[in-house]
């Protein structure tokens, strides 16, 4: 979960809207609509004006397996889709109700060639992403269940109040039978 704002802030992304005359689109989401499905192309790179969003894909026993989470002031994508045209296997769930500011590839590309800052920034938020995916990965396979817990509460406490607990669990590659234990033994 990384916010963007330390890279590219909602008003900075209106800003550019006006003075490029780029049209974004914005989309509002009720608590528990579906907004990208499997097999869907994804066409935008979202930006969470104010909300909760959980993606999360299909695993092969039939499984929601939570992938990420974005809050205001997040960005999301499925890169695979947005960038690569290859088939989308994401999921993106609005947890409360939400609003998205909706970035088209085209304008997304002319927001970022208009100066080096603002390349620069989109790179760093891109190698951030990578990085915090990373290290979550291998903290399934370098930390305990408990330990990947206790870091959550501490980065994320915001997240325990609007994803339930199923989610989180998956979130940690854990059941939520252990995630109990967990939370019982704490």
């Amino acid at each position: 979960m990384i916010r963007s704002y330390q890279y590219f802030k909602a008003e900075d992304l209106l800003h550019w809207n006006i003075s490029l005359q780029l049209d974004l689109a914005t989309a509002f989401k009720k608590r528990g609509e579906l907004f990208l499905e499997e097999g869907q192309h994804c066409d935008y790179f979202y930006y969470v004006l104010k909300g909760f969003v959980r993606v999360y894909y299909i695993d092969l026993d039939g499984n929601e397996i939570t992938h990420w989470f974005s809050a205001t002031d997040s960005m999301i994508t499925s890169p695979f889709s947005f960038f690569k045209k290859e088939k989308n296997i994401l999921y993106f769930e609005a947890l409360e109700d939400t609003e998205l500011l909706l970035l088209s590839h085209n304008q997304l590309d002319t927001i970022i060639s208009q100066s080096e800052s603002t390349e620069k920034a989109y790179r760093n938020l891109l190698a951030e992403f990578a990085m915090v995916l990373s290290r979550r990965i291998m903290s399934i396979h370098t930390q305990t269940a408990e330990d990947r817990y206790l870091k959550l509460i501490t980065e994320h406490p915001l997240l325990f109040q609007k994803a339930k607990l199923s989610h989180i669990a998956s979130f940690l590659g854990i059941t939520p039978q252990s995630l109990s234990r967990i939370r019982k033994n704490i």
